[in-house]
């Protein structure tokens, strides 16, 4: 039932995301990118024939290469919700912090890994300046760190010194994979204050959906990985596990990590409220499913509270799931991919769906 308080609050905002959610690649749009033969010319039809105009307005389709094609799609995103957060008056304007700290810990990771390959980060000044006045990081100073020790100097003074410093101070703790892991539980941590924090009963609500379904959804995959990847043990595990209480309870994570080994988790992992994340995949790449697992779950849960600030949190995530799209397209078309193989790594779409729908 709509109720005109509903209307009222998210009135404005309602009309502002209606708009710009016609601005989403529909299944044309992927299917005429998917049959691109390079990316000059997906590059020309982004910026002849989509949203994507304004973004490319500037750049010659024959030059662009991947790395600047991706650069100018996640600003797009960024200023996307830069213009969400300047439409919304009322009183969740505080919630979009977790925009920021998502963007901030998103350019720590990059500029990490880079920092780890030897390669430059010099792109990653593109980022809004808007963005970046609401950040606590030193963008500019970070981006000029040579190594590790720079890197943490130049940290100093943010919310994230406290968080990463420990490990990354002593050579034999600078595992990469460990640091993500750590700043994705900071945010998590955080969003969940930021949740708390809204007065209105069903926005509360539905964030508990979405955020916890995806913590518990997030906290599978890193069980998965420790035992695949690391052959950590379990008390080293559960350190790195986000405290939740969704659909999984203490007793069901327990037995999780105490699983005797990958195959043992799978068969139990099967049998949760997640097991669509781990269905049958010939490369065991679970992350992708999670990923599509999550898109799901907004759609529905936008249906569900459409009258919400899920409106907004669930663009934002379907634009971020756009640019993903986009650069997987652009990934496939420079391998030299077929389409159909292509497609199998779209989130949200598939070409048999497509073909059912046109009767092909």
């Amino acid at each position: 039932m709509i109720v005109l308080s509903d209307l009222t609050k998210y009135g404005a905002i309602l009309a502002k995301v209606s708009v710009m959610k016609r601005g989403l690649l529909s299944r044309m749009d992927y299917l005429e990118l998917i049959h691109k033969k390079s990316v000059t010319e997906a590059a020309a039809y982004l910026k002849n024939e989509t949203s994507y105009q304004q973004a490319l307005s500037d750049v010659n389709e024959n030059d662009i290469h991947r790395g600047e094609l991706e650069r100018l799609m996640r600003r797009v995103s960024l200023e996307n919700t830069i213009k969400l957060y300047r439409f919304d008056n009322n009183e969740n304007k505080h919630f979009y912090t977790y925009v920021y700290i998502k963007a901030e810990i998103e350019l720590l990771k990059i500029i990490l890994r880079r920092l780890n390959n030897e390669e430059p980060n010099e792109w990653i000044h593109a980022v809004p300046d808007f963005l970046i006045k609401h950040f606590t990081i030193d963008l500019e100073k970070l981006v000029l760190s040579k190594n590790i020790k720079e890197f943490l100097e130049n940290l100093s003074g943010s919310r994230y010194e406290a968080v990463i410093s420990p490990l990354l101070s002593l050579q034999e703790h600078q595992n990469l994979s460990s640091v993500e892991m750590t700043l994705d539980m900071y945010y998590y941590n955080m969003v969940e204050k930021l949740r708390d924090e809204l007065k209105d009963k069903e926005d509360r609500e539905v964030m508990t959906i979405t955020v916890g379904s995806e913590i518990d959804a997030l906290n599978l995959l890193w069980i998965y990985r420790c035992k695949k990847y690391f052959n950590m043990p379990s008390e080293l595990i559960y350190s790195l596990l986000i405290p939740n209480k969704y659909k999984l309870a203490k007793k069901d994570i327990i037995e999780l990590v105490e699983t005797s080994g990958v195959d043992d988790f799978l068969l139990r992992v099967r049998k949760t409220p997640y097991r669509r994340i781990f269905s049958d995949r010939e490369d065991g790449f679970y992350d992708r499913n999670y990923i599509s697992f999550v898109y799901d779950m907004h759609k529905k849960a936008v249906k569900q509270y459409p009258y919400s600030i899920e409106a907004a949190v669930s663009y934002l995530h379907f634009k971020e799931i756009e640019i993903q799209n986009i650069i997987s397209i652009i990934e496939g078309i420079r391998y030299g991919l077929e389409p159909d193989k292509i497609m199998t790594y779209i989130i949200g779409f598939s070409l048999k769906e497509q073909s059912a729908k046109t009767g092909s």
